[in-house]
């Protein structure tokens, strides 16, 4: 979560054009991934946050990102079929990934921060429910 906080604000304030086009492009991709399968789905979700941490420009937080993206892929696809998540909502978190876009679209680090902070408490709280 830290990791991914951080990058987002820095996205924020330092993102440029092409790195604004990517991450819409991502977001893009993710909601076309959502008629797809589930493991298709968690793959185009991390492919977002991959965008939004490349943006940070950071390299350090660009690798710490790289050394979860195994894990961090099994366990979403594990979660989604042990809670059946995109059954009833098959682009399950949209609203929240767009309001990241919007707030790194805005320049507003504070906004895309609290949005993306937000988005993975929601995770973590379904994974402690379970």
């Amino acid at each position: 979560m830290l990791i991914e906080v951080e990058a987002a604000q820095m996205v924020a304030q330092r993102r440029t054009d092409d790195d604004l086009a990517a991450v819409e492009a991502a977001l893009a991709k993710r909601r076309d991934a959502a008629k797809a399968g589930h493991a298709e789905f968690v793959d185009a979700d991390i492919a977002l946050h991959a965008a939004v941490v490349a943006a940070a420009h950071n390299p350090v937080l660009t690798a710490l990102f790289g050394e979860f993206v195994p894990v961090l892929r099994q366990g979403l696809i594990d979660l989604g079929e042990l809670l059946d998540l995109r059954t009833e909502d098959p682009n399950h978190g949209d609203e929240g990934h767009a309001l990241l876009v919007e707030a790194i679209a805005r320049a507003d680090a504070e906004a895309a921060g609290r949005t993306l902070r937000e988005e993975l408490r929601q995770t973590l709280d379904r994974l402690h429910a379970v």
